[in-house]
């Protein structure tokens, strides 16, 4: 139990994760099974739709954007998207609030419109870049308001009457993402990639900045072992 009560305090306090290398050697189990708690651990952090309220509710703000990560094993490119052969991540972060990451198969309008409709209040306003999927997104109806910045023209923030019409929060989401998987995890492979991006919303969700310290987020991280099974067999 103690191992397991570590494990837990070392991955929801260490901002860009911890490997499993390191984990079997502060802990002093073997490397496999430091692999197989890490991922349990990141199940307990995944939280089921169901259970999340809308974001954005009364006017707030979200911010989506999309990232692509590593290259699909075994795939060839076809096409000419920029994700042919790459993880597509898919990221929508509420102002002071919460992140919901999502692994895609494309940034295809058809592919995000029911992620957003999932997600968001009919209230929020969404904030993002110029990409045609959300400008169309936007004109279903699905969001009360729509403002972009223009990356190419190296538009990163305007502020307009009292608001600050920038992507910057969820940028700075994928920042530590991406330091995260490259530097401490290095390789993930894209059936375990739904997992990772669990963890990484977790902590940014329960953060100092919305009331979670270290110990208040492992907490709430051991809660989420509750009704959770992940056997190896499953994890491999």
């Amino acid at each position: 139990m103690r191992h397991w009560l570590q494990a837990i305090f070392l991955m929801t306090s260490s901002k860009k994760g911890i490997s499993s290398n390191q984990l079997h050697r502060t802990l002093g189990c073997t490397l496999k099974t430091a692999w197989f708690m890490s991922h349990r651990i990141r199940e307990a952090m995944r939280v089921n739709g169901l259970m999340m309220p809308p974001m954005g509710s009364n006017g707030g703000i979200v911010e989506a954007d999309e990232t692509f990560l590593g290259f699909v094993e075994g795939a060839e490119k076809k096409g000419r998207q920029a994700w042919s052969n790459k993880n597509v991540v898919f990221t929508l972060v509420e102002r002071g609030g919460s992140a919901r990451s999502f692994h895609v198969d494309g940034v295809r309008a058809g592919e995000l419109l029911p992620i957003v409709k999932e997600n968001l209040s009919r209230e929020a306003q969404l904030m993002t870049d110029e990409m045609y999927s959300y400008r169309y997104i936007a004109e279903t109806g699905a969001v009360a308001s729509h403002d972009t910045v223009n990356h190419s023209k190296d538009e990163y923030v305007r502020r307009e009457a009292d608001r600050l019409i920038t992507t910057n929060t969820v940028e700075g989401f994928y920042s530590i993402f991406k330091r995260g998987m490259k530097g401490i995890y290095q390789h993930c492979s894209e059936k375990h990639l739904h997992r990772y991006l669990s963890e990484f919303d977790f902590r940014y969700t329960n953060r100092i900045a919305t009331g979670y310290d270290d110990i208040a987020r492992a907490e709430k991280a051991l809660k989420g072992v509750r009704g959770k099974r992940l056997t190896y067999r499953t994890t491999n």
